[in-house]
């Protein structure tokens, strides 16, 4: 009896905890996500069309909510007209939670970037595609808890982070490193 007491007052801290913390500024970027599938990452869009591929991908983390976020959507859009080029490729994925997917889709829809943002057609494989980009895996297959840092941009090649920028992003820096990078191929 007392354990079933233990267990309930658990799970009523756990809930508890995750209101206090969504209805925080704190908790804008964390996630909690039940996870009741057995997907595969390497089944998602992401995977298929960018992760796989031999182009140079500049993945732009971001959230309809986050000011820093806004404030660089300029300085990415010139980087994606100065590098307008085949071999790389630049995409956006927001963190935004799953209840404010109509209001992604309103922000993506506005134009104000240059490039794709692959959120939604991503959204089956959002835990599995959150641990590739944050670099985290689960000790649960059920359920994760996870804060998200933002703005962020990586850049990927041949399913390997080469570069990572944590805030927002210095454009000179990044050009130099895709200059570079481009000079490899």
């Amino acid at each position: 009896m007392r354990k079933s007491i233990y267990l309930l007052l658990l799970i009523l801290s756990i809930v508890l905890f995750g209101v206090i913390i969504f209805n925080s500024k704190i908790g804008k970027n964390t996630t909690i996500t039940f996870n009741d599938e057995k997907l595969k990452f390497e089944d998602s869009p992401f995977y298929k069309k960018y992760y796989n591929s031999k182009k140079i991908v500049v993945v732009n983390i971001w959230a309809t909510w986050c000011e820093p976020c806004m404030e660089e959507i300029p300085e990415l859009n010139k980087l994606k007209k100065e590098y307008n080029r085949n071999e790389l490729e630049f995409i956006s994925y927001s963190i935004d939670s799953k209840s404010d997917t109509e209001k992604l889709k309103q922000f993506v829809a506005s134009k104000k970037f240059e490039w794709n943002d692959v959120t939604i057609e991503n959204l089956r494989y959002r835990k599995l595609l959150e641990n590739v980009l944050y670099n985290k895996t689960s000790n649960s297959d059920i359920i994760q808890v996870t804060s998200f840092d933002i703005p962020k941009t990586l850049i990927f090649r041949d399913k390997k982070m080469i570069k990572e920028y944590n805030g927002l992003i210095d454009y000179h820096d990044i050009s130099r490193f895709l200059n570079t990078e481009l000079q490899k191929n």
